[in-house]
């Protein structure tokens, strides 16, 4: 099973590609967080289940959902777990989870949703994180990532960001990159694995480590 959850904030059409690409397979369930509804409804995409407090959810995407008897779980307002982290304990670890959310903008959501990405990927989670240009895949423990590069045609950036300032990440290695790393240490607060690129004419990455936390970032070059 596949969930795409669908998160609040400032998405643009190459997001709705995301979640309609995976939401035509039999095997997907759409999870639209709050005013992650407007954005769906704005694509013309009918999410299976809308969650949340409701408190940034347009009037047009409330008349969406009961437009189209999209069920709804409402949570209060005061509460101890975002509406994504709601949406997420949804699945389980057989499941794989797309996490669709702005990847700029208010950086305390950005910074919120990949620590829960993080988070469930420490825990066995299949979870990547998208907002259509920029691919993040968490790895976490002795863990491994592969990515196709084919879209970025020549003009991927990727940046391999250790996730935790009191362990490093160890036993870094990588396949299909320019500056290449084997069995390397990494280290929060370096900007040492920042902005590499794949090797020209190579379509697909590995990033794989033994221990630590790592955020694997994909996305079209400046």
């Amino acid at each position: 099973m596949r969930f795409v959850i669908v998160t609040g904030g400032p998405l643009s059409v190459h997001a709705a590609d995301v979640v309609r690409g995976f939401s035509e397979a039999a095997d997907t369930t759409v999870i639209a967080c709050d005013s992650g509804c407007d954005f769906l409804a704005k694509a013309g995409i009918i999410p299976s289940l809308v969650v949340g407090d409701m408190d940034s959810i347009s009037k047009a995407g409330l008349e969406y959902i009961s437009a189209n008897n999209i069920p709804v779980e409402k949570y209060p307002v005061e509460k101890d777990w975002t509406d994504s982290e709601i949406a997420l304990g949804k699945a389980t670890k057989d499941d794989e989870i797309i996490l669709v959310c702005p990847l700029s903008g208010r950086i305390d959501h950005v910074m919120a949703n990949l620590g829960l990405a993080m988070k469930f990927r420490a825990e066995g989670y299949k979870i990547t994180v998208s907002d259509g240009i920029t691919v993040c895949f968490p790895l976490s423990g002795e863990d491994h990532a592969e990515c196709s590069v084919r879209a970025y045609k020549d003009d991927a950036s990727v940046s391999l960001i250790p996730f935790d300032f009191d362990t490093p990440v160890t036993g870094v290695t990588t396949e299909g990159l320019y500056y290449a790393l084997k069995d390397a240490t990494l280290k929060a607060g370096s900007s040492y694995s920042f902005s590499n690129h794949p090797v020209k004419g190579v379509f697909s990455i590995s990033v794989s480590i033994k221990s630590g936390k790592l955020l694997l970032t994909v996305t079209k070059a400046d």
